[in-house]
C-alpha cells in the first residue's frame, strides 16, 4: 500500500475519490507520513482530523435491518477504490469497495457498509498497526488475503461477513471482538491450511459471540476455531471467552494447542456444534471452562 508522492510529500491527487463519492474533511488530505505498508497497487491516505470518507451513491447511512450480516441489503453504489491507509483518529470510512486491503493505523477508526476483496498480494483485509483500533460494521470480507480477511489488535466487528477466503478468516489479537457475524464457504489455498478464526500474540480479552462459524470439511480446513497463543503468562486484560455461537467443520472445530496455550483462561460456554468433524468437536485444555456446549440436535459434546 504506497502512499502518493512518497512519505510527506505533497496532496492525494487522482485515483481514491470517484465523482460518485463525497469527501469531507475539516481540513485537507495528505500523503501518509511516517512510511508505507506492503501490500497490493492502490492509494495510501491519510485523514484530516475528524474526517469521513463517503460515497453519495451509497445513500445515507441508516441502520441495518435486524438479523443483518455483512454488506447490507438495499445500499445504493458504492464508491471503487485500491488499498487504503487511515491514519487519523477518529477516521470514518462509509461505502467503498475496496480491492487489496484497509491498513488502521490510528485509534477509533470505523469502516462500515463497505466491501474488501482481497486480491492474492495484500496480506490482510483489514489490519491494525501499533498505534490503531477500528470498529467494522457491516462489512464483507472475500477473495485471496495471503494471511486473513482481519488482523491485529484492538479490533471489534459486528454483522461482518467473512466468505470464499483463502486462508484464516480473522486473527484475534489482544482485545479483539467478534459479535453476530458470519464466517463461512472458505476456499483454502492449494497446500495450504484455513482456519476460520485463530488466536496468536498473548491472546487476552478476547470475545467471539453470536456468531456462525462455519468452516466446513475437506482439503486446507483445520479448524473453526484455533487457540495458540505464542506466548504463555498471566491474563490481566481478560480471559478468551467463546459462547453463544453455532460452529461447525474442521479436522477439531475448536483447537487449543502448542504449549502457550495450556496458560490460557478460557471459556467456551453455550455453544452449539454441528456434526461431522474430521476427528472430535473440540480438543481443548483441562483448564478451560466448559459449559453448556452440545450439538445441535442436542446430542452430548465428545471432547478430549
Amino acid at each position: 500500500m504506497q502512499a502518493l508522492g512518497g512519505p510527506g510529500r505533497g496532496l492525494v491527487r487522482a485515483g481514491l475519490a470517484l465523482a460518485a463519492c463525497v469527501l469531507a474533511v475539516s481540513a485537507v488530505v495528505v500523503a501518509t507520513e511516517g512510511g508505507t505498508f506492503p501490500g497490493g497497487p492502490g492509494p495510501s491516505v491519510t485523514l484530516a482530523p475528524t474526517a469521513a470518507v463517503g460515497c453519495d451513491a451509497a445513500g445515507p447511512y441508516t441502520p441495518p435491518e435486524r438479523g443483518s450480516v455483512g454488506l447490507p441489503a438495499g445500499i445504493g453504489e458504492l464508491c471503487s477504490g485500491g488499498s487504503i491507509t487511515l491514519s487519523v483518529a477518529g477516521a470514518v470510512l462509509d461505502g467503498w469497495d475496496v480491492r487489496g486491503g484497509i491498513v488502521v493505523d490510528a485509534p477509533d477508526v470505523v469502516v462500515r457498509r463497505s466491501r474488501v476483496t482481497g486480491d492474492g498480494a495484500t496480506p490482510y483485509g483489514i489490519v491494525t498497526t501499533a498505534a490503531g483500533s477500528v470498529r467494522i460494521e457491516d462489512v464483507t470480507l472475500t477473495g485471496d488475503f495471503p494471511e486473513a480477511a482481519i488482523g491485529g489488535d484492538r479490533w471489534s466487528g459486528e454483522r461482518i461477513e467473512i466468505v470464499g477466503v483463502t486462508h484464516d478468516g480473522a486473527r484475534l489479537g489482544e482485545g479483539a471482538r467478534l459479535r453476530n457475524s458470519n464466517v463461512h464457504d472458505f476456499a483454502p489455498a492449494t497446500g495450504g491450511d484455513a482456519h476460520a478464526l485463530v488466536l496468536r500474540g498473548t491472546g487476552s480479552n478476547v470475545l467471539v459471540e453470536d456468531n456462525r462459524i462455519e468452516l466446513g470439511d475437506g482439503p486446507g480446513r483445520a479448524s473453526a476455531v484455533l487457540l495458540a497463543p505464542d506466548k504463555a503468562g498471566p491474563r490481566a486484560d481478560g480471559p478468551v471467552v467463546i459462547r453463544g455461537n453455532v460452529l461447525g467443520g474442521g479436522r477439531y472445530t475448536v483447537q487449543q494447542d502448542s504449549p502457550a496455550a495450556v496458560m490460557t483462561d478460557v471459556v467456551i460456554t453455550g455453544n452449539r456444534f454441528r456434526r461431522g468433524a474430521g476427528d472430535i468437536p473440540l480438543r481443548v485444555s483441562r483448564r478451560a471452562v466448559l459449559e453448556d456446549n452440545m450439538y445441535l440436535d442436542g446430542g452430548p459434546l465428545p471432547q478430549r
